[in-house]
């Protein structure tokens, strides 16, 4: 395995370096999706709701407090407004969310990019290492001829392995890098949704005294 990576040239440190940094995000993201953002936010918003109803703003921060998730931290921050001012406006609670919710976008995003490149530098890479191969290939039959089959095998072969490396690089990591971006737009969508939910229902309780 080790000679036919060396055949491939130079340019497969190149795309090494690739695998190697896009595995590291795609490690990341896992891990932040898995442990962070993997908690039940419907059930923890209905029992937070229902200890806000109760006067008992401090214990529904403490539950907040326990979950990781981009979500929780939103309500957190928007019942401490609650808990400090229990005449605060929804006005301003709805800022205080925004706010909280644009500190959070950047780390359901983070690194994103690097994937991104990745997936779409690695097959470029591996083009390269196609072309390189084949004008290797080339000068040798045009100062040897045909024969010298070594020399142009050396050539042939350098283009092939990097195309094959960089599509193996290339595939997986486009396959994560559309799982992630379903998965943040997701996990924003849930975050408005849970927000908008739990603001509406301090609304309507203040709508009835």
């Amino acid at each position: 395995m080790l000679e036919i990576f060396k055949s491939g040239g130079p340019l497969m440190y190149v795309i090494l370096l690739l695998a190697i940094l896009g595995l590291a995000v795609v490690l990341d993201r896992l891990f932040y999706l898995i442990i962070k953002e993997s908690k039940d936010m419907e059930s923890m918003k209905e029992e937070i709701i229902k200890l806000v109803k109760e006067d008992k703003v401090k214990e529904a921060i403490e539950i907040c407090g326990t979950h990781k998730s981009s979500a929780s931290k939103v309500l957190k921050g928007v019942l401490k407004e609650v808990y400090y001012d229990d005449e605060a406006e929804i006005s301003l609670l709805e800022e205080k969310a925004r706010e909280i919710a644009l500190e959070e976008l950047p780390k359901i995003e983070k690194n994103m990019w690097l994937l991104s490149m990745a997936a779409q530098l690695s097959p470029l890479v591996g083009l390269l290492g196609t072309v390189t191969g084949m004008i290797i290939a080339f000068k040798v039959i045009s100062e040897t001829g045909t024969g010298d089959p070594k020399a142009l095998a050396s050539g042939i072969a350098q283009a092939l392995i990097t195309t094959a490396g960089g599509l193996s690089v290339a595939m997986p990591t486009s396959v994560f890098l559309n799982y992630f971006t379903k998965k943040s737009d997701e996990l924003i969508t849930q975050m408005e949704k849970i927000t908008v939910e739990f603001l509406n229902n301090i609304r309507s309780d203040e709508n009835e005294f």
